[in-house]
Formats: structure tokens, sequence, C-alpha cells
């Protein structure tokens, strides 16, 4: 059974952490903070805490960096002997080839998770150098998948799917508060709007995936002549819906983009 260690007791390494856990046991996972306060949380959730940073690393098989972008450089110059170790990082901006020029040539793994890692239902891309092997790779993918969705992408689109995917929920979130307060204005309360938007959206969501097709061809079924969807159909395209989407999620990627320099 493989062993996880992870570096950084934050929200999405605590995410990763737990989600392992229900695949390897409580007692597979074994993480690493310098803050008292994530290693008390780690004990609370039942995960394991190394007290000191080399004794981590000597019992991991995979080593997950989950700190801040900023603080990754110092972490990395005392990981240059992995032994064969995988170092998996979920650090945004920073690629492997920045990660290799502080530790080597090591075995690695770059991440991009979203935020829905939280509740296991993450989208996870990850791509790798040229050391890790296949049949590594699908050990790592029947791991993480735990966690999530895992998609294997060129390290190139990294930062379009950080847009698409990690930075997206954001703009869903905000989509989603906009129903709820649509509905408050016509008279329900918002708790109630809310939780009919949530359940219209789950749902809708749920139909896409189970029954497939294209989301116009969806579009065109739930749409009658002359009917009430239209008119609302209409007021988001003179409002130009889709173009504001994608102008925002080339935005975000050009962003990301500018992260890495």
């Amino acid at each position: 059974m493989a062993i996880v260690g992870v570096i950084g007791y934050g929200n999405m390494g605590r995410a990763f952490a737990l989600g392992l856990a229900k695949k390897l046991g409580y007692e597979n996972i074994v993480a690493y903070d310098l803050e008292e306060e994530k290693r008390k949380l780690a004990g609370e959730d039942g995960i394991p805490f190394a007290k000191e940073l080399h004794f981590l690393l000597d019992m991991s098989d995979y080593v997950l960096i989950a700190v801040k972008p900023k603080d990754i450089k110092e972490l990395l110059k005392k990981l240059t002997n992995l032994k064969g170790k995988i170092l998996v990082s979920i650090a945004a901006g920073v690629s492997i080839k920045d990660i290799e020029a502080v530790v080597g040539d090591q075995k690695i793994i770059r991440c991009m998770p979203n935020i829905n890692v939280l509740v296991s239902g993450g989208s996870i891309a990850y791509s790798h150098n040229h050391n890790v092997t296949e049949e590594e790779l699908r050990e790592f993918v029947e791991l993480f998948s735990s966690c999530g969705v895992l998609y294997r992408i060129d390290e190139s689109m990294m930062d379009s799917f950080t847009a698409l995917a990690g930075s997206s929920p954001a703009y869903v979130l905000s989509f989603i508060d906009a129903l709820a307060l649509a509905g408050v204005r016509e008279g329900f309360s918002y708790r109630e709007a809310l939780d009919i938007t949530l359940n219209t959206l789950i749902g809708t969501a749920e139909l896409l995936k189970q029954l497939k097709g294209n989301p116009n061809e969806w579009i065109t079924k739930i749409t009658s002549p002359a009917g009430t969807t239209i008119e609302g159909i209409k007021k988001l395209e003179e409002k130009g819906f889709r173009g504001i989407v994608m102008e925002c999620i080339e935005a975000t990627t050009k962003k990301a983009k500018s992260l890495g320099k």
C-alpha cells in the first residue's frame, strides 16, 4: 500500500489528505506543516503528522507539495534527495522545469486541481516528466481519483485548464448567486431560491453528463416556440452572455500565464 506525504495542510492539502485517506486508509497519509494550528487540525482529522520533514520523506512513496507558490522554492531545496519517490506539485504557475531546476532529475507530476477536491469532486489536470513510467502514472491516477476526475494534458495547456476548471467555480458560484437573487426579486426567500437553483443546476449537469449530446441540442428541446425560455435566451444574447464568458476565461488564462513568468 502506497504512503502519501502531504506537505502543507491548508485547504487544498487537507482536501487531498482526506480524499486519499478514503482510498488508502488514514494510517497511510502523513502530513507536515510549519504551523502548529495546522498540525493540530491534522490530528483532529485523524491524519498522522510528522514533526520533522525528513521523517515524512523517509516514509512516503508520494510527496505532495501543497504550499503556496511563493514558498515552494525554499521547500524544494530540501527535497533534492527523493530516492525515486514521486513528487506531486499542485503549486499554480510553477512548471515542471522550475521544479527540476531545484530538485534535479527526479520523478515529477504537476497537478492543477480545483476547489471541488474538498468534496472529492475535483477536476484535476496532470502532466509529468520523462522519469515517471506509464505504470506509475496508472497507479497515481487510481490513487488520486479518490479526490476527483483526472485529466492528462500537455503542460502547455495547464494555464488554460487553470482558467477553465481552477478559477471557474468562482464564476459558477457568481451565476448561482445571481439566479438566487433573481428568485428573491420574484418573491422567494434567498434560501428557497438558492435551493431551487442548486437542484436545477445539479439536475441539468447530470442530464447532460448521462444523456450526452451538445448543450445547444438540449437548449433547443427546452425552448418552445414563442415561449418563456426564448425570451430569457434573447436577453442573454443581447447582453453578450456567451462572449462575456469566453472573454472571462481568456483573461483568466492570460493572468495564469503571467504568474509563471
